[in-house]
């Protein structure tokens, strides 16, 4: 029994002793632990030693949108380029940033050598006249040449077949009939020659006459024999003609005839070719002075219209920027004396009246961003200076950067328009553009730079009492400074903007 109630009494006085020391606990300790807590919290939220370090959770209403550089544009300028397709020099420019008023004069080109081009397109046009005029005379020489030697041709031909008709249709046949008559007279005359003789021998000589009857009648045979020998040779002469006649005479002359009938068609066909080569030779010297002319005239005119082009004329009021401010990557150097071309702008005036804003919206923004957003434009050299806008123009087809660079990041060329002008705003002016998409309501943030991660994991370092500690977070939306945070952390903790190992490294 003695030694149960010693064994209930050591029970008693332990449970005593824990009690107070539990009570002690929770009654003394954890409160100042809680305070000294706060106190480390608060002394690392305001410690000017890590103050830009850290960053006290606090809710608000976080923007969401993007901040983006962006310079001052006309939307509409004027610029003035050398419209003349004509090499030259500058001969005097007025100087940059002058203030102009429209029809004054802004920049003058050298125009000796362009006066001596006129001067001498002008002998040449006039030689050329003369020289078409010349031509058209000799056209109408040559067209009247043409046609009497055409006319020649024809009645050669016409004679030739004249002569061929005139042989064929009573030449041959009344030479044919002057031989056959020839024949038959000759046959006649034979014919009477012999009768003649016959009678001759056959006459009786008188007995009383003697022997001179004998005599006349032996002569008188003879007589009558010659003419019969003299008949047979004229016969066989007819004869002889009426064959060479078929045989040769007729023969030969048809043959020269058809010779010359187509001799005479042969000509014609040539002196036709030989006209119309001649005319159509005259008429392409005519086209080919023709078409010269045109052209020096052409060329004329338009040197001539180059001249009142020699003159950059204002044709507005305004400032003068040298170059075309639009070209960023090749600027003009504009001076007198400089080699100009067609299409060189060298002067660009601005319309200050109607001003944008041009920028660069970076391909991995495009989905943020739409036309009606609304923008605030803050000058960099107009310090605290902010106006507003709106996006008003997106390109459908993003470019690079750098033009030339198929590595360089792809931009979308976009606009942002003027709620109200200022005269205070000119062209040219750098400027940061705050673009507002989203406004989520009082909500948690934190600065981008406080928040790491680890694969698929989000996680910032809360500052304690005893030191720092990792807190996985889950994030929201983001700008370009801060993070929504939807759980992980409360309004009030302290989060390091940077790894606090690292500075502990660092540090040794």
């Amino acid at each position: 029994m003695k030694f149960k109630r010693k064994k209930i009494t050591t029970w008693v006085t332990a449970l005593v002793i824990l009690g107070a020391a539990a009570g002690a606990y929770w009654g003394w300790y954890v409160p100042r632990q809680r305070a000294a807590d706060a106190a480390a919290k608060k002394k690392l939220a305001t410690d000017g030693g890590d103050k830009d370090r850290t960053y006290k959770v606090r809710r608000d209403d976080l923007v969401i949108g993007l901040m983006q550089g962006g310079y001052i544009n006309a939307n509409k300028k004027h610029k003035l380029a050398l419209q003349a397709n004509y090499r030259t020099q500058l001969l005097w420019v007025i100087d940059e940033n002058s203030k102009v008023k429209a029809g004054d004069v802004m920049a003058k080109f050298e125009t000796d050598s362009l006066k001596e081009k006129i001067e001498d397109l002008e002998i040449e046009a006039l030689n050329l006249q003369k020289e078409l005029d010349l031509a058209r005379e000799n056209a109408k020489i040559q067209e009247s040449t043409n046609a009497v030697d055409l006319q020649s041709a024809e009645e050669a031909l016409s004679q030739a077949d004249d002569a061929l008709r005139k042989y064929r249709r009573f030449e041959r046949t009344s030479k044919r009939d002057e031989l056959d008559l020839a024949i038959d007279t000759a046959q006649s005359n034979l014919d009477k020659a012999r009768t003649d003789y016959e009678t001759a021998r056959d006459a009786e000589v008188d007995a009383k006459s003697g022997e001179d009857a004998d005599e006349k009648k032996r002569q008188s045979l003879k007589d009558a024999q010659a003419k019969i020998d003299e008949a047979e040779n004229k016969l066989a002469t007819a004869e002889d003609n009426r064959k060479v006649f078929r045989r040769y005479d007729h023969p030969s002359k048809m043959t020269r005839l058809l010779n010359a009938l187509e001799q005479a068609k042969l000509n014609l066909r040539k002196t036709k070719i030989s006209t119309e080569s001649k005319m159509i030779q005259q008429v392409k010297s005519i086209e080919n002075l023709r078409r010269r002319l045109r052209r020096t005239n052409e060329q004329l005119n338009r040197y001539k219209e180059y001249m009142t082009q020699m003159v950059l004329i204002a044709p507005v009021d305004g400032v003068v920027i040298y170059g075309d401010p639009d070209n960023r990557w090749s600027r003009l150097d504009v001076k007198p004396g400089i080699d100009v071309g067609k299409g060189q702008i060298l002067i660009t005036i601005p319309e200050m009246s109607n001003l944008i804003v041009d920028f660069d919206l970076p391909e991995q923004y495009r989905s943020k961003l739409k036309i009606g957003d609304r923008a605030v434009i803050s000058p960099d050299s107009l310090p605290g200076e902010k106006f507003e806008g709106q996006i008003s123009h997106i390109d459908t087809l993003p470019v690079n950067l750098v033009n030339w660079d198929s590595s360089s990041p792809k931009i979308y060329k976009s606009k942002i328009r003027f709620d109200k002008q200022s005269p205070r705003l000119v062209n040219g002016m750098s400027v940061q553009i705050s673009v507002v998409t989203k406004t989520i309501p009082q909500t948690l943030f934190v600065p981008v730079e406080a928040v790491f991660e680890d694969s698929d994991r989000f996680f910032v370092y809360v500052a304690g009492l005893t030191g720092s500690k990792e807190v996985d977070v889950e994030i929201g939306e983001s700008n370009d400074n801060f993070v929504q945070i939807k759980s992980g952390l409360e309004e009030g903790d302290v989060v390091y903007l940077y790894r606090p190992y690292q500075k502990k490294q660092d540090s040794k």
